[in-house]
């Protein structure tokens, strides 16, 4: 999931709900697949309230998980 070096860009449509993983162990990032079964770890449910686009860490450096904080370009 931390390995893309860029964020993952989620086009979203008022009413989407995606889940974002948290664990990092996800095959199909930036979306939860069930690896964090029997971990502590949990997916983010986001509901977008608009249209909207959001930015989603795939560098593994932001302070602001699951969301990218323009870190990676701090490399």
């Amino acid at each position: 999931m931390y390995t893309k070096g860029e964020p993952h860009v989620l086009d979203l449509s008022k009413g989407d709900t995606v889940y974002i993983c948290q664990c990092g162990k996800t095959s199909s990032p930036p979306y939860c697949d069930g690896s964090h079964q029997g971990s502590e770890y949990e997916p983010l449910e986001h509901i977008a309230p608009a249209d909207q686009q959001i930015y989603v860490c795939g560098c593994g450096k932001t302070n602001v998980k699951p969301f990218c904080d323009g870190s990676h370009n701090n490399s």
